[in-house]
């Protein structure tokens, strides 16, 4: 009977060790599984992955400036910061256009196709002139959708309130005609292009009958008493300008849905400025 009751606890004790055995076995993978789902760091929490940005906007270094834009469902107005940005210039968009979202994949464009790309109604304002300025540098850009009221003219470009008005106004058409053939200044103005004609004329003088003829405010910022004696048809406003003096400054916009011209103010400053955009 001793010997019957030895051998029921060897039994025992060799069914606790087996479950002893199993239960640290579990343990042990148990804490292998959850060291697996922990961060390097033992911190115990996953790891969180930043979402890559779904747009970008590139822009050349050397001018004419070109864009690449990347954009996949991405609100206006994030791309347009980051216009801004690199223009360094005020990009304003409507109510409207605030709203939307643009999807869109173009590079090598200049910036007149790339806002067309982003808005149905863009317009631009520009200052054109100054010494070693080929290209007009954007003052302010508008993105506007269809059939919106456009923003009003003086919204960036701000110059004088009247323009002064030379010469006799109840002059008969003989004695107008007269004095055409004989005035040294000619200035014509007709589908967005200036023709000047200007025989050793004070400079003043001349901007300030183009001025008249396009209807804009002349503002005389620089008293010279420089002369020209200039001659050309036809030429697009910027060129034109280039043409007749470093010293003068023409603001116009750019209508980009009808590429209509509107001029805005013309002025003389000194030939001397250190940029373009005074």
């Amino acid at each position: 009977m001793l010997e019957s009751l030895y051998n029921r606890r060897r039994v025992l004790t060799a069914v606790g060790c087996a479950f002893a055995l199993a239960l640290m076995s579990a343990t042990v993978f148990a804490g292998q599984g959850a060291g697996a789902a922990q961060k390097p760091g033992g911190s115990g929490q996953a790891a969180t992955k930043t979402p890559a940005k779904a747009w970008s906007v590139r822009m050349s270094k050397d001018v004419p400036y070109t864009f690449t834009v990347k954009a996949k469902e991405t609100a206006l107005s994030e791309i347009t910061s980051e216009l801004s940005r690199l223009l360094k210039v005020p990009v304003n968009v409507s109510p409207l256009m605030a709203k939307q979202k643009v999807s869109v994949d173009f590079g090598g464009l200049n910036l007149e196709a790339t806002l067309r790309m982003l808005a149905p109604h863009p317009f631009i304002d520009y200052v054109a002139g100054g010494e070693g300025a080929n290209e007009p540098k954007p003052l302010a850009i508008y993105l506007q959708a269809v059939n919106e009221r456009p923003p009003l003219l003086t919204a960036t470009v701000r110059g004088p309130e009247a323009i002064l008005i030379e010469g006799d106004t109840e002059e008969g058409m003989e004695g107008a005609a007269k004095k055409e053939e004989e005035e040294p200044v000619r200035i014509s103005w007709a589908n967005n292009q200036l023709s000047v004609r200007a025989r050793k004329q004070p400079l003043s003088v001349v901007l300030y009958k183009i001025a008249t003829e396009v209807g804009v405010p002349f503002e005389l910022k620089h008293d010279t008493s420089e002369m020209v004696d200039v001659e050309f048809q036809n030429y697009p406003l910027d060129q034109a300008f280039r043409s007749l003096s470093p010293g003068v400054r023409f603001y116009y916009r750019i209508d980009l849905q009808t590429f209509q011209v509107q001029p805005l103010r013309l002025a003389l400053m000194s030939p001397v400025a250190a940029t373009p955009l005074e």
